[in-house]
């Protein structure tokens, strides 16, 4: 009976997994833990996904299971995890974003500036109700700060300088049907309401009526066409919001059920830099303070802007909060627009250019002294969003082990999901792995990937990535999938003999 069981789990290993190139000559120090994450996957073996499975004891320094680890796989969200650990070690856990007001002029003393108002931005995320009180509060903060330092007129103009950032803005293999989302918002120096508008839909009280709207932040760009119904039954109910591009509008069609509660999209901007431009100028207004001239976005060039040579003079300041918080809504939230804002910020801080190219060669230079063979994988992005990323979970790997041992590895732990509590993970609740597993989780259409750390069932710390790509299933079997993994590798134990060799943590 014995071996007809392995002789299934080896037929299901060929039928589920099928390594490209030669497997790596040492055996996986755990069998019995390998042999079982294959008998789940081989549950579903007539989905024919790729699918790599890499353990690594963070005690001994072997792998208990090595499925693929060098197969490149798309890693979905994952990939967050890279932007995150490298800027917490190249930026530390207590940077800040700074955007800055500076009068490029004579203050006379009637309040009057002979010259522009410039807002400077550095690649703040964070200017939104979800750190500040309102959408709009830290435009009115910038504002009274320039009251206060008495300006009542700028004769020249404001000035929007967005050149910290270098296009492109949007990453290759971003798909197209995606570029009008939250999700795919465009990086930028400045940014406001992470660089999107809120669409907020409620039927009308008869069916037939246009459905009520309300858009924030008031200065949006977009010209609103709604041409859509309220519904008296729920099966006619298919709401359809829809961006030109380029923009100009936002169009709504279709249907929205009478007895719904509303329904909330948000829409991405194509111009951030002149976007937060405007609100800062409409805050202005709010204070009296006239500008009469245009408002100018600069945009990224190869040289600094000439303001600057004239040593303009500060009038007020924002600050991001640090980090820490920045990279728990990246993993906790999967925010996109956030990994990316972080990434360009990585490249402008420790590589020399605000860019996708220039935050990825810091996580390249990161990678390879970490021994990961970086000619082997493909970076496009901060955030996974982009279908050409290729990467393997010998890297993802190599990254927790070095996040393991760092001096931020308590920052960068409690900016992951939890097991059994937080989104993407909640399918842990009643498990063994429930508050026990920390991990990323990754989701596009046909790729899902988890990658973390967590403890086996004898009490060894353990990193683990786990990616399936190319499937066809349902999507909540592939999450079944990482759960029953999840599952297998908390209760696993090693071998008799070996477990006792252990130096166990809690």
């Amino acid at each position: 009976m014995m071996r007809y069981v392995q002789a299934v789990i080896f037929l299901m290993m060929s039928a589920v997994v099928v390594e490209t190139g030669p497997l790596p000559a040492a055996q996986a120090a755990n069998q019995q833990l390998e042999e079982a994450v294959m008998e789940v996957l081989g549950r579903y073996r007539q989905d024919p996904a790729d699918w790599g499975v890499q353990i690594r004891s963070l005690e001994r320094g072997d792998d208990l299971v090595h499925l693929n680890p060098r197969r490149r796989y798309l890693p979905a969200s994952n990939l967050k995890l890279l932007v995150t650990a490298i800027a917490l070690d190249r930026l530390g856990a207590g940077y800040r974003w700074r955007t800055t007001v500076m009068a490029d002029g004579r203050i006379d003393s009637s309040g009057v500036l002979a010259g522009d108002l410039v807002l400077r931005g550095s690649g703040d995320p964070t200017i939104s109700n979800r750190f500040w009180p309102e959408v709009h509060s830290a435009w009115d903060s910038l504002a009274a700060q320039v009251e206060s330092a008495g300006i009542t007129r700028v004769r020249g103009r404001l000035l929007a300088d967005n050149s910290l950032f270098k296009p492109p803005y949007l990453a290759s293999g971003w798909g197209w049907e995606d570029l009008a989302w939250w999700y795919a918002a465009p990086a930028s120096a400045l940014s406001y309401n992470d660089n999107t508008i809120d669409v907020q839909v409620w039927p009308a009280r008869r069916a037939g009526e246009r459905p009520r709207l309300e858009i924030k932040p008031e200065n949006s760009p977009f010209s609103i066409a709604n041409r859509a119904r309220t519904v008296a039954r729920r099966i006619d109910s298919r709401l359809i919001i829809a961006r030109d591009t380029p923009g100009g509008e936002i169009s709504l069609g279709g249907g929205i059920y009478r007895g719904s509660l509303g329904y909330l999209e948000h829409v991405a901007v194509e111009d951030p830099g002149r976007f937060a431009a405007e609100a800062f100028a409409d805050a202005l207004a709010r204070r009296g303070i006239r500008i009469d001239g245009p408002v100018e976005v600069l945009v990224g060039g190869s040289e600094e802007p000439d303001y600057l040579d004239r040593a303009p003079s500060l009038v007020g300041q924002i600050t991001s909060p640090p980090l820490t918080e920045i990279v728990k809504v990246i993993n906790k939230r999967s925010h996109n627009f956030y990994a990316e804002q972080l990434l360009f910020t990585l490249g402008a801080a420790a590589g020399g250019e605000g860019s996708f190219a220039g935050g990825i060669d810091v996580e390249k230079r990161v990678l390879s002294s970490l021994g990961v063979d970086i000619g082997q994988l493909r970076l496009e992005d901060g955030s996974g969003l982009s279908r050409l990323n290729l990467v393997t979970t010998d890297m993802f790997i190599r990254l927790l082990a070095w996040m393991d041992r760092h001096v931020h590895n308590e920052e960068f732990v409690a900016s992951l999901p939890v097991g059994g509590r937080d989104n993407g993970l909640r399918q842990l609740r009643n498990t063994r792995a429930a508050g026990r597993l920390f991990a990323k989780t990754g989701f596009i259409a046909s790729v899902i990937a988890l990658s973390g750390y967590t403890w086996t069932g004898d009490g060894e710390k353990v990193a683990f990535s786990i990616m399936g790509n190319n499937w066809l299933m349902p999507n909540g079997r592939a999450r079944r999938i990482l759960r029953d993994i999840c599952v297998e590798i908390v209760e696993s134990k090693r071998p008799a003999g070996t477990a006792d060799e252990l130096e166990l943590r809690p």
